[in-house]
């Protein structure tokens, strides 16, 4: 159940009680329920609750109400969260284990209310059987009387519709955690640079950084992140939670340097509706998709086949090496394993650019076909843009991070849209089995090597508990709808947010979702700036394919 479905039950219950005196002359009082549903209530809506206002929820004589509010702490129900330096004086809240008993109740009495039948595998009972609870209060108040955090926890995170998180949800982490929560947004495109200016500062400015995951290798041996294996060394996060390409996005030479937070692998979006009129499958190489472009483009019409980020920079520049990795090849030389290539490599082995190669070529050509059946501003076409045309449904198919399906409606909330890996490249001129593969995006947490020493241990904590599940599930609902957490994807709630989640959820059961089409190396992003520049000449009919791949190649091989 979503806040405010919960809300509404309790909302539901509260006016039932109060409409026992209709049939009974002398209603008998609950007290552990009216002061379950009340303290549960101001958990979810972020307001204070103290002993007094507790017991006085209880609707009984005060000293009654007092004995049960200790028997619920006796019971392990209450969590007290000290509001001074002294301790005299606590707020209380719901402990994770009267979360789960009200939450499962407030389900049970919305399924009795609805009259659903309680079958298994039939009805929300079953379906509801793997919810992640609303989080509770951060253990042991992580930021309040720490030392060194008398001000806020300050955490650096892109600007961007996929992962800003709003004001409501900055207040309510506030709440949660028991101090000031403070999220400082960058530009996407300037986040590189906000880290490397604040590694040459002192002290950092922010506690913690979400950092985008091929750039974690660059940051752990330019020395700017902090490695978390001895601070985490007691710590609760299991890895087998994560989606493995994510989590190893985190490793640098074996030691970990941030925890994911939220992900966003590009998949292939496709308008089911028009497929299914066409009685055509979906793609499953590039020349059968650049078939179907062909088919469904009518500019005429104001419908074009494909779309994709093509745009001077980042856009055409991450293009490229991801159109590579579907004719079977990663932009640096890497180790061959199965189904792709190893990602994990010493500090000191020279990273190779392979651009100019035969894969190379095939990519290049692909990319001048698809500009011919693509939108007439396609070199200019940029992620928000791309969300214009698909949200009007005016292309057939879309190169796109799955985290922007939230920002659609219509086609993609109606499950009109389907999601699939990209296509595998030229299946009909190279032998090797190759499979269809998402490249996997997103930021994940880690912590400036120059923070305040007082303020690392905490900063981890906190980093920690942003991750768990039930805070994780928090986050997802109010940015995209991406999650490295393969229990907080499959939970109820998250699943019925879009499509786009059971889709990322089974190309994560099938191995699909990868590391090595954006590896995490040294210098990523400058190579990534050099095919910007490159590739986006050659399309724009400025140099030959030959002239770009191998101006690509020199300076891809001098800056590493």
């Amino acid at each position: 159940m979503m806040k405010q479905e919960l809300l509404g039950m309790i909302d539901l219950l509260e006016r039932m009680r109060d409409l026992k005196h209709l049939w009974l002359e002398d209603p008998t009082p609950d007290p552990f329920m009216d002061m379950a549903l009340f303290l549960m209530r101001r958990h979810l809506t972020g307001q204070l609750v103290t002993p007094s206002s507790l017991a006085h929820a209880a609707k009984v004589p005060y000293t009654t109400a007092t004995r049960r509010v200790t028997r619920m702490q006796e019971q392990g129900l209450l969590d007290l969260r000290p509001r001074t330096a002294t301790g005299k004086s606590f707020s209380v809240h719901p402990s994770p284990k009267l979360i789960s008993k009200v939450t499962s109740f407030l389900i049970a009495s919305k399924d009795a209310v609805e009259a659903r039948p309680k079958v298994a595998g039939k009805g929300r009972v079953a379906e509801d059987a793997d919810l992640i609870p609303p989080p509770s209060v951060a253990p042991a108040s992580l930021v309040q009387g720490k030392p060194g955090f008398e001000g806020s926890l300050d955490i650096l995170v892109p600007d961007d519709p996929v992962y800003s998180i709003s004001k409501r949800l900055q207040r309510e982490l506030s709440y949660l955690m028991g101090g000031k929560l403070r999220f400082i947004e960058a530009p996407i495109d300037n986040l590189r640079s906000t880290m490397l200016e604040n590694a040459t500062a002192p002290q950092s400015r922010f506690d913690v950084a979400a950092v985008d995951l091929p750039m974690i290798a660059e940051f752990a041996h330019r020395g700017m992140l902090a490695p978390l294996d001895d601070v985490a060394a007691e710590s609760n996060v299991v890895s087998a939670d994560f989606i493995s390409a994510a989590w190893r996005g985190a490793i640098v030479d074996g030691q970990q340097y941030a925890i994911p937070i939220l992900i966003n692998p590009q998949l292939l979006f496709y308008r089911k509706d028009l497929f299914a009129k066409a009685a055509v499958q979906a793609p499953v190489s590039t020349s059968q998709l650049l078939h179907l472009a062909r088919k469904f483009h009518a500019p005429s019409k104001g419908r074009y086949g494909v779309s994709w980020t093509a745009a001077r920079g980042a856009p055409v520049g991450q293009a490229f090496i991801q159109f590579l990795a579907d004719f079977g090849q990663p932009v640096f030389q890497l180790e061959r394993s199965v189904g792709g290539y190893k990602t994990s490599r010493s500090e000191n082995r020279p990273s190779i650019p392979t651009i100019d190669t035969d894969c190379g070529q095939a990519t290049a050509h692909f990319m001048i076909e698809l500009l011919k059946v693509s939108p007439p501003n396609a070199l200019n076409m940029t992620w928000d843009g791309q969300v214009d045309l698909m949200r009007k449904g005016q292309v057939a198919m879309a190169y796109e991070w799955a985290g922007r399906a939230a920002q659609l409606t219509g086609f993609a909330a109606s499950g009109e849209m389907g999601f699939l890996p990209h296509p595998v490249g030229d299946v009909e001129n190279d032998p090797r089995t190759r499979y269809a593969i998402a490249p996997v995006g997103g930021f994940a947490f880690g912590i400036p090597s120059n923070i305040d020493p007082a303020r690392l241990t905490t900063a981890w904590a906190a980093i920690e508990w942003l991750s768990s599940p039930e805070v994780n599930k928090l986050l997802v609902q109010h940015s995209g709808h991406v999650t490295p957490r393969i229990s907080v994807g499959s939970d109820p709630d998250v699943r019925r947010l879009s499509p786009v989640i059971a889709a990322v959820d089974r190309m994560a059961k099938r191995g699909q979702i990868r590391l090595w089409p954006r590896p995490p190396v040294m210098n990523y992003s400058s190579v990534v700036s050099i095919l910007g520049e490159e590739i986006h000449d050659m399309l724009s009919g400025h140099q030959s394919v030959s002239q770009a791949l191998k101006r690509s190649q020199k300076r891809a091989e001098a800056v590493m």
